[in-house]
């Protein structure tokens, strides 16, 4: 007889409050912990519903026999906020550095298999906002089409940059966060790929670029990555800067809207409420900065 489910989620949480030292399979950012011969549960603040539904439909569309991913079995949330996600143990080890051409070039043909899995509507392949790092977190985006992203991105862009022309890019599957810690390779030399919070149908390009932002932080995986899958399209490439250029605005700026975007005041698509792009702040000499310095270090003589 099984136990009911609210005291089966108790355990779970007191389980991954005080875990066994061999019990921790990682502490990369969100905490996973072995449960049982078959399952761990990834936890934390950050850890959603929207990932784990991400997953489960991953694991329904990818082909096993070219990438792993854990099965998902279960979602829940404490009284504290924290999210956790019950799912398939896979055993398998994270290799950090990870620069085998061979073993990369494995990778590169699980995204070969991912631009194959098409779909019309850009997104989370939860069919929610988007997340990941091309993404502010401030704002749960959604768009009905591949032209109110475009028109998105463009609203993050300045005059002197350039315009984002997406139409033509197919939707694909997208990982879009693709590195040496979320991939576990297996004894046969197969590999799992984990993390799956950022996922969604996008253009391939936004895979690209994800490498492209890491460059270097991952060793030479992510430029030996990018040697090893299959190219762009000559239009692809050519919006690569106006992508990246959204991105640092994005990192920069702050972008305010021209219409309320309190969660009460979000349409369907919060892309209806185009934002209005701030201007960059000036770059003020740095005597400037030193003057303040020394103005707000001076302390008022008592009189």
């Amino acid at each position: 007889m099984s136990l009911p489910e609210d005291l089966q989620r108790a355990s779970v949480i007191a389980s991954c409050s005080n875990p066994l030292p061999g019990n921790i399979v990682s502490q990369y950012g969100k905490r996973i912990i072995r449960i049982s011969d078959h399952q761990v549960v990834k936890c934390g603040p950050d850890v959603t519903r929207e990932e784990f539904e991400n997953q489960r439909i991953a694991y329904e569309l990818v082909d096993s026999r070219i990438v792993r991913i854990p099965r998902v079995y279960d979602f829940f949330s404490d009284e504290q906020g924290w999210g956790y996600i019950v799912m398939e143990f896979i055993d398998g080890k994270v290799i950090d550095p990870l620069t085998d051409i061979s073993a990369i070039q494995r990778v590169a043909s699980v995204l070969s298999h991912f631009a194959t899995l098409r779909y019309n509507i850009p997104g989370s392949l939860y069919g929610r906002a988007c997340r990941g790092l091309l993404f502010p977190e401030t704002e749960d985006l959604v768009f009905d089409s591949l032209d109110r992203m475009e028109k998105w991105f463009n609203s993050r862009l300045f005059a002197h940059n350039p315009t984002l022309t997406l139409q033509g890019c197919e939707l694909v599957l997208c990982h879009l966060d693709i590195a040496p810690r979320n991939i576990l390779w297996q004894e046969d030399g197969s590999l799992c790929l984990v993390d799956w919070a950022s996922a969604g149908f996008y253009p391939r390009l936004f895979e690209f670029c994800m490498q492209w932002i890491f460059d270097g932080k991952d060793g030479n995986f992510n430029s030996l990555l990018l040697e090893s899958v299959d190219p762009l399209s000559d239009h692809e490439m050519a919006q690569k800067e106006a992508v990246l250029c959204a991105w640092r605005n994005i990192q920069k700026y702050p972008f305010r809207n021209k219409t309320s975007t309190s969660r009460q005041g979000l349409s369907k698509h919060s892309s209806d409420l185009l934002p209005v792009p701030a201007h960059p702040m000036p770059d003020y000499p740095l005597e400037w900065y030193e003057k303040a310095e020394r103005e707000c270090s001076i302390t008022t003589s008592p009189t």
